[in-house]
């Protein structure tokens, strides 16, 4: 089973550097992920191997979310502005679905997040605009499972296991740009695609377990109902529904 990584070297020079003036509850991390939602036809099997660097702080956060800062003062909400890369594209060669195809860039989202605690666990609403590839926008209302920039320590051991429910929308431009086909880019086995805007629903379980003051790791796994303007593309595996889950492990400084 052959692994990949993601800008290793880089990750772990940081990680090195971070370590040599580390304390024992340092707010840096180091994470390494696996899985994925296999959406395309013809998914690449092999197993990925994610890297990335974490920071939990007061104001400013930097994780699988992606990198925000919060400048509100307040415990029960939080206004962030936020940075991610919620779509990763992908190359002719990656599989035989987009041979002959124009290589689609990731995404680079550009926006705010609105967080407010509830009875039920936190209601997030994110918007944002990819001002790198497609240039359309997102937006993503999710109630319940774990506390964005939760702590990774408390002082003892602990598992966190929380039920999220919620809807992402995808402009036209969005899901033309990673699921449309090209009238260029048509074959006889690829017909050409123009995308629409997306409403895709989703529910799922996250978890959280802080092990010790240098370990946690958490784990998601969730289905939702795909949008018939994604599962009309000529590209996709024509499901119904998407299950997706991956679990990752973060080391603390």
């Amino acid at each position: 089973m052959k692994l990949k990584t993601k800008n290793t070297k880089q990750l772990l020079i940081v990680a090195i550097s971070l370590s040599l003036s580390a304390v024992a509850h340092a707010d840096f991390g180091i994470r390494a992920e696996t899985g994925k939602v296999e959406e395309y036809k013809d998914p690449d099997k092999d197993v990925q191997l994610l890297l990335g660097l974490e920071y939990r702080g007061e104001k400013f956060n930097m994780g699988k979310s992606g990198i925000s800062y919060d400048f509100t003062n307040s415990n029960k909400y939080a206004a962030e502005v936020l940075l991610s890369s919620k779509n990763y594209g992908y190359e002719a060669s990656d599989s035989k679905t987009f041979s002959g195809m124009k290589k689609r860039n990731p995404s680079l989202d550009l926006g705010g997040r609105f967080i407010m605690d509830t009875r039920v666990g936190p209601a997030v609403l994110d918007v944002t605009k990819d001002v790198n590839s497609s240039k359309g926008f997102e937006a993503a209302l999710k109630l319940g499972g774990i506390t964005p920039h939760a702590a990774h320590w408390t002082g003892e051991r602990n598992v966190t296991v929380a039920p999220a429910i919620g809807v992402r929308y995808q402009s036209a431009k969005t899901v033309d740009y990673f699921y449309g086909v090209k009238k260029t880019e048509a074959t006889s086995a690829r017909s050409a695609y123009k995308g629409k805007s997306a409403v895709t629903p989703f529910i799922g379980l996250e978890a959280q377990a802080n092990i010790t003051p240098h370990f946690s790791v958490n784990a998601d796994l969730g289905v939702s109902k795909r949008a018939k303007s994604i599962k009309d593309s000529p590209l996709t595996n024509n499901k119904d529904h998407e299950l997706g889950a991956n679990i990752g492990i973060t080391y603390w400084f």
